[in-house]
């Protein structure tokens, strides 16, 4: 008899045990749903679980208790879960189904009705057993049957109608979607089915189910999969549906490759550019079907394939992608071809483009300057000329060195402000014009008045050229060892030429006038300058004085230091040093073009001498 109490006692605290921990898990669920989602739904599934959870919790005290009051007081306080969990399904049900809308205050305050009259009657001693109560001799007993009063036949009728008819209305909405939905409804039909079954044996009294209830353990395999199924989208997986949709419609070839490079699908705009059938494709290695296809190149712009029809070149990007598992190991590849034939050829139209207009650019700035600067007794010359950038833009610095008698040279050396074709024209016709106006008896101002009266005829508005002109006369032969090389030049707006003297000191040499093709009477005027046997005149535009380093310009002061400092170099090794030491100043890129031209007088020997010389 002992041993038959003891083992009696052991199954109550196993049962008592089950119910606690079903009503721990969910309300571990409940606060899982409420930490995750914030949105109703969520919290009308939270509401779900925890009424559940107070049902098995209350559930394990009534049980382990043996004071019948201290039972039927449990007993009653678990409804609290009974009543809550038919309506919170039916609305997590209509939330979820997207009819949240007709969740309204009426309806809660509707379907709240039930459960508050059902709580009032347990409340009230009156009414009490109407709902249930302990039959007299329940202290003799370890699971003494609950009676049941018509009230609780009611209560159970409106729960099972709401339970059920919320189940019906989930699964049919799942069924009538894809497939996916319905594997979903019936797995979660499966489990609603389970707790469902467990409450009607319990209260229909059917064997063993008479004296415990095993809802609320059951329930822990419905709010399992609720939580993981839905909220987790494990049931649900639209993933493969969405790739496979946006695959099916990629205008890029999408192949599918295995472990071992062969082909395990394919997507139609791979078909249509492998011209064969899908069947054909899926099982062929890739390398077959590479050497069976009309591969005209591989290399760095792509894969190159060949219409078999038209022969048209068609160029692809191909990218490679691993497949791995869940253990990170390789299983496939991914491989997407995406056309860029049209890329291609608009690359190697701007190519061309390019090309050509660096050729132009270099014929236009080849002109700017001649090609070979004439032999003038006694005087060495020597020029530089250097293009912004990398030189693919036109400028409008030129230089330009002639004859105009046997006693006297011209020079030239200008800026028209802007850059590209039109500056490149006025400087070509800035150059053009003074060669055809300069003559012998006419001053460089004279001249430059002349010009001037040309472009303005022939040059936009804002268009403006600043230029040196001079004249250059070396001695006769039969003029004193000591005669100077006499130069008359005019400043049309530009900066002042340099003159390196015989003692090292540097000067600026020159008037400064207005810049031509901005006024019909430009103030021009002319200079006399003598260069003794060793001396320099250097004559420059801006981009060498507006060189920068930051915001520190390279400035006339450092041409004046450079010339002084190499004044023993010859002319082009003048204009060599001050050139290397621009680019070291500011960078082998110039923002604007650099003319430089350098006259060093030898002296009347050199002049005598070269008198004897053939013409170049």
């Amino acid at each position: 008899m002992e041993e038959h109490e003891r083992g009696g006692t052991r199954v109550l605290t196993l049962l008592a045990t089950l119910m606690a921990g079903a009503g721990l898990v969910l309300a571990a669920l409940a606060a899982y749903v409420a930490w995750r989602r914030g949105t109703r739904m969520g919290w009308s599934l939270a509401l779900l679980l925890v009424a559940v959870a107070w049902w098995g919790t209350a559930y394990a005290v009534e049980l382990s208790v043996g004071e019948v009051a201290l039972k039927s007081t449990w007993g009653d306080l678990k409804y609290v879960g009974i009543v809550a969990l038919a309506p919170a399904w039916l609305v997590f049900v209509l939330q979820y189904t997207g009819r949240g809308d007709r969740v309204t205050r009426r309806l809660v305050g509707l379907l709240a009705v039930p459960p508050i009259v059902a709580l009032t009657l347990l409340a009230v001693p009156a009414t009490h057993d109407l709902v249930r109560s302990y039959p007299p001799t329940a202290h003799t007993e370890r699971l003494p049957i609950v009676e049941t009063g018509p009230a609780f036949w009611a209560i159970f009728a409106y729960n099972n109608v709401l339970l059920v008819g919320a189940t019906v209305l989930f699964v049919a909405s799942m069924v009538r979607l894809a497939r996916t939905y319905s594997r979903m409804a019936v797995v979660l039909l499966a489990s609603a089915l389970l707790p469902w079954a467990a409450n009607v044996l319990h209260n229909l009294e059917v064997g063993w189910f008479t004296r415990i209830d095993l809802t609320p353990f059951a329930f822990i395999l419905t709010g399992g999969l609720l939580v993981w199924g839905l909220f987790e989208e494990r049931l649900v997986d639209l993933a493969p549906l969405a790739r496979s949709a946006v695959v099916e419609s990629m205008a890029d070839a999408v192949f599918v490759l295995d472990a071992f490079e062969r082909v395990v699908d394919v997507n139609p705009a791979a078909v249509a550019l492998s011209n064969r059938p899908r069947g054909e494709l899926v099982g062929r290695l890739v390398r077959d079907l590479m050497d069976t296809s009309e591969v005209a190149e591989v290399g760095p712009g792509g894969l190159v394939l060949a219409d078999p029809v038209s022969g048209e070149r068609r160029t692809f990007d191909v990218s490679q992608q691993p497949l791995t598992d869940i253990s990170g190991r390789t299983a496939g590849e991914l491989v997407v071809l995406r056309e860029v034939t049209q890329r291609v050829r608009d690359q190697q139209r701007l190519q061309q483009v390019l090309e050509d207009r660096s050729r132009v650019a270099a014929t236009l700035q080849a002109s700017m300057v001649p090609a070979v600067l004439p032999a003038v007794p006694g005087v060495e010359l020597a020029s530089r000329y250097v293009p912004a950038g990398d030189g693919g833009e036109i400028g409008g610095d030129f230089l330009d060195v002639f004859p105009l008698d046997e006693e006297t040279w011209a020079f030239v050396l200008g800026d028209v402000s802007g850059k590209g074709a039109e500056a490149a024209a006025v400087s070509a016709a800035t150059r053009y014009t003074l060669r055809a106006l300069a003559v012998p008896g006419v001053t460089p101002a004279a001249t430059l008045r002349e010009v001037n009266a040309v472009l303005l005829a022939q040059t936009e508005s804002e268009r403006h050229c600043t230029l040196v002109h001079g004249h250059l006369r070396p001695p006769r032969s039969d003029d004193v060892l000591d005669a100077p090389l006499r130069i008359t030049l005019s400043l049309a707006g530009h900066h002042s030429p340099l003159v390196l003297r015989e003692d090292g000191g540097v000067e600026e040499v020159g008037t400064l006038g207005t810049a031509l093709a901005l006024f019909d009477d430009p103030e021009l005027h002319d200079a006399d300058v003598e260069l003794a046997p060793g001396e320099v005149l250097c004559v420059f535009t801006d981009g060498l004085v507006e060189a920068r380093r930051g915001r520190d310009q390279f400035g006339s002061e450092r041409v004046a230091e450079l010339l002084h400092a190499h004044r023993e170099l010859s002319a082009d090794g003048l204009a060599g040093a001050v050139l290397d030491a621009v680019r070291a100043f500011h960078g082998e890129e110039l923002v604007d073009d650099l003319a430089m031209l350098v006259v060093r007088y030898a002296g009347p020997e050199q002049a005598a001498a070269s008198d004897h010389r053939p013409p170049p």
